[in-house]
Formats: structure tokens, C-alpha cells, sequence
């Protein structure tokens, strides 16, 4: 907040006895971005394209990637081809019609038997199945082992890259079984399969489905140090930004959201936004790899976000999920890609304009008034040339070497710099020049002598006069304090 520097006041020499003579303590600046980065920990201060300083907060990213939504569906248990042909429904979920579908990692196998005493060669293939365009077709000699009934598995077979084109979620297993003759023989079983199935793309059909993004919420320390008065914001704003790869609309569903005042009390946060439902954008099947960007923007004008932040809001509190195809279309065609995801991130804009009352702050400074033994009557004088738009009224604290209190300049919190001048809309237009001299009681010259640091505890108010003031990363004020009086006799 406070930034102390070396001295500018010169020290007169000691033998000058009727001269007033300087004793330079504190030398600094008061910087408004500093000011903030005191009472700010959780937010970010940055700087708007007009100058004027705006606390940024942001809650965690909420986000669904493809992996939450489409687990891999496990397999192992055998599917009997019970005739030569035999249809098999994908065991998809979430209302989802696959239409064409890149199929990942896993693996799939057979397993058969049969009574013939003879070599046979079995053929299985699935017509919806291909890999480099061929359609998955496998060829296998069983030898005669001499016994019957004949046993066996297939080595394993990768199920990824394998295009997947079902219809009505269907897929055709067909196979055939002949002897060296070529002649047609059943076989006792036929079983396909597979470990897993994955996928790392898919196109179709998706219904409605709901998906919980998780509850989170942002919390504020911008009014943890206020005892009293407080902080009005004129224009706060709470930007909710939704970025979608996955190539099907959705729909914010809003479980809850509300704030938490600074006294623990909850007021709803409220909007034509959510009334009339949040939509995001999603990419095209053209527009594969791309991710869509929405933004929503909770202001004054839409919400009552300026009266819940300046009730003093503690913290927002959101849970979110998504809907998808909220508007449920029946023929059409979305997708799904292995790196789709879906990221929500609210987050929360305080520009520095607005009034405030009593606004505190507290800063300790080293000093060394061990030549005010030097005087015999003086003045503490405190000089400011302020550019912020802001006076201040403060209680300054003498504390000794090992920090316990000497003594405090005031009775009661007085003003010690003047506001700079400002036009109608709250901007610094020159900066106010103020002087304020504090007695040194003779009888506390020796005890005020021993001060090795003074704590400063102020309390920053903008003009009454004024509806709101702009608070400017280039506002500072410059300060100097020092003991200003008159030798003792050296007789």
C-alpha cells in the first residue's frame, strides 16, 4: 500500500539553536494498484484499457471431457451367434443412436465348437465392421484333433481405428462353416467377444441427457477488513464463459445460484438471463476439432448483481449442469471426438468506480526519532500531494523497538489528506496539496523520542459530493512526515 523512500527534508546543523531544524521519518507513495494488492489475496488487479483498475475473481474450470460422459463399456461375456446370421444391439447408453463410429482400444475374439471329425474352415465376418476399408472378415482352420467335440478361441484382435457404420444401433454377425469339400456344416456354438468398447469418435443421434458439472463457488476478501462504513460498486459484472467442442447444442441447467452475504445470510442472484435460458454455441460436423465460445454477461442492467455486491457479497455459490439437445431434434446428426470437451468458468469483473466510505488499510513504518531529544518544542508535520480521489482520516500509532505502543498522535481518527479534485464523472483532474502540523507536547518529547516504528491505520473515503470516483492505476499520492522544532540551549 505504502511505499516509504529516503528523505527529501534537510537536517539543519545543531549549532543553528534558533533555526527550526527537520527531523525526516517517513518519506513515500500511496499507489492505488498497491492500496489494492494490500486488501486483495484471492482476486488479480488488472488494468482496463482507460486506466481504470478492476479487481478480477475466477472460480475453478467446471469441465466435462468425453471420458465423463462416455465410459468404455466392458465386456467378456460371450455373445452367441445362435444362426448363421444374428443381429446384435450395441450396448450404447444416453439415449444415443450411433450412426458411424471410430471404435478404440479393446480387443474382441471367438471362441467355437463343433462335433464333425473332420478339418473345417469357419468364416466370420461383420459386414458394419471395416478397418481400411475392408470389412471385418476372418478366416479360421480347425483341425481335426482327433476327438470330437472340437474346442477353441481365436487369437485376440484390436478393436481400434475399426469404422463401426450400425444401423438402428444394429450390427450383423454372420458366419459359415465348411468342410474341405466345401460343404456346409452347423457348428454346436459361435461366440464373439470383445473386452471393452471404446470409442474416439461418434456421429448420430444424442437425446437429452444431464450432466453434473459440479458445484463450486468464488469467494471474495474485498470487504474482510471493513468494521464499518463500505464499498459501493457501480458497474460490477459476473461473465459466465462456456467453451464446447462436443458437436451437439446444450443447455445451462442453474441448480442454484445465490451469494453469501459478509454476515452469512443468502440473497438469489437473479436475471433475464436465466429466465430465458443459457444456450451454447457447439461446432458442426464441418467443423470438427473446433471448440465454440459463449459468453454471458450478468450486468446492472440484466441482474441484481450491484445490489448483491454491494451488500457486501462473501462469496457466489453455483452449481450448473448441461443439458443436451435441449431442444430435442429428432433427425439430427451430432458427434463426439476423443478430445471433445465442455468447460464452464464464471468468473467476476469489480471496476473501481463508485464510493467509498472507510475504506481501511494499515501499514507499519521504521523510523528513528532518537534526535528529537534534540528539541525543545516542535510539531509533527505530515505534507501530501494527492492525486487519488480520496481523503483519508487516520490514527497513527508510536510504537517502540520492541513494538509496544508509546503513544498515538490523535484522540480520534482525524483527516490527514484531502481528496484530489475531480470532474462530474469521478476523474482526477489535479491533485490537492494538504499540511497538517500535530504538537509535540513538551512532556512527551523523551518518550516520543524512543519511536523505532509507527503503524498508520487509515480509512480512505471519496467526496460526498461525488456519485461515484474512478479509481486509475496511475492514481497515487506522495506523502513526507517528519519532526520540525526548535534546539535546546546548549547552556
Amino acid at each position: 500500500m505504502l511505499v516509504s523512500g529516503g528523505c527529501s527534508w534537510d537536517d539543519f546543523s545543531l549549532d543553528q539553536e534558533e533555526s527550526e531544524w527537520a527531523i525526516p521519518l517517513i518519506n513515500g507513495q500511496i499507489d492505488a494498484g498497491d492500496l489494492l494488492n494490500q486488501s486483495v489475496t484471492f482476486g488479480e488487479i488488472r488494468v482496463l484499457n482507460n486506466g481504470l483498475l478492476s479487481i478480477h475473481y475466477s472460480g475453478e474450470l467446471l469441465q466435462k471431457t468425453k471420458k465423463d460422459i462416455f465410459f468404455p463399456i466392458p465386456g467378456n461375456l460371450p455373445i452367441p451367434l445362435l444362426d448363421t446370421f444374428y443381429q446384435v444391439t450395441l450396448p450404447v447408453v444416453n439415449n444415443m443412436t450411433v450412426r458411424k463410429a471410430i471404435l478404440a482400444n479393446g480387443n474382441y475374439w471367438f471362441s467355437y465348437s463343433h462335433q464333425h471329425a473332420r478339418d473345417i474352415d469357419l468364416r466370420i465376418w461383420v459386414p458394419e465392421m471395416s478397418f481400411n476399408n475392408q470389412i471385418l472378415d476372418h478366416h479360421i482352420n480347425i483341425p481335426f484333433s482327433g476327438q470330437t467335440p472340437t474346442i477353441g478361441l481365436t487369437n485376440r484382435f484390436p478393436l481400434d481405428n475399426i469404422l463401426l457404420l450400425p444401423v438402428n444401433n444394429k450390427i450383423g454377425l454372420h458366419y459359415l462353416a465348411q468342410t474341405s469339400a466345401q460343404q456346409t456344416v452347423p457348428m454346436s456354438s459361435v461366440f464373439f467377444i470383445y473386452d471393452q468398447i471404446d470409442f474416439k469418435y461418434i456421429e448420430g443421434f444424442i437425446g437429452q441427457n444431464i450432466y453434473d458439472l459440479r458445484k463450486d463457488s468464488i469467494e471474495f476478501d474485498l470487504y474482510d477488513g471493513f468494521v464499518q462504513g463500505g464499498l459501493f460498486i457501480n458497474d460490477p459484472q459476473i461473465t459466465m464463459t462456456v467453451t464446447n467442442s462436443f458437436g451437439f447444442p446444450v443447455r445451462a441447467i442453474v441448480n442454484e445460484f445465490e451469494v453469501q452475504l459478509f454476515d452469512g445470510s443468502l440473497l438469489r442472484f437473479t436475471s433475464s438471463i436465466l429466465d430465458n435460458g443459457m444456450y451454447f454455441n457447439y461446432p458442426t460436423l464441418q467443423e470438427q476439432g473446433q471448440s465454440k465460445t459463449t459468453s454471458y454477461v450478468f450486468t446492472s442492467a440484466n441482474s441484481n448483481v450491484r445490489e448483491i455486491f454491494n451488500a457486501q457479497a462473501k462469496r457466489i455459490i453455483y452449481d450448473i449442469d448441461a443439458l443436451s439437445n435441449p431442444s430435442l431434434v429428432a433427425d439430427s446428426t451430432f458427434f463426439i471426438m476423443e478430445s471433445s470437451a465442455f468447460a464452464i468458468n464464471v468468473t467476476v469483473h469489480l471496476p473501481l468506480s463508485g464510493k467509498i466510505t472507510d475504506y481501511p488499510a494499515e501499514r507499519v513504518y521504521q523510523v528513528n526519532a532518537e534526535k528529537l531529544t534534540d528539541l525543545k518544542e516542535g510539531f509533527l508535520r505530515i505534507e501530501t500531494d494527492n492525486g487519488l480521489p480520496l481523503s483519508a482520516k487516520a490514527q497513527i500509532f508510536l510504537m517502540d523497538q520492541s513494538g509496544m505502543l508509546i503513544d498515538t498522535l490523535f484522540t480520534t481518527a482525524t483527516e490527514i489528506f484531502k481528496s484530489a479534485t475531480t470532474n462530474p464523472q469521478g476523474s482526477v483532474i489535479s491533485s490537492t496539496l494538504h499540511s497538517l502540523d500535530i504538537p509535540v507536547p513538551a512532556h512527551k518529547i523523551s518518550a516520543w523520542s524512543k519511536t523505532k516504528s509507527m503503524r498508520v491505520q487509515i480509512y480512505f473515503n471519496s467526496p460526498s459530493s461525488q456519485a461515484q470516483v474512478q479509481i486509475l492505476n496511475s492514481s497515487k499520492m506522495n506523502f513526507r512526515l517528519g519532526f520540525i522544532g526548535k534546539l535546546k540551549s546548549k547552556s
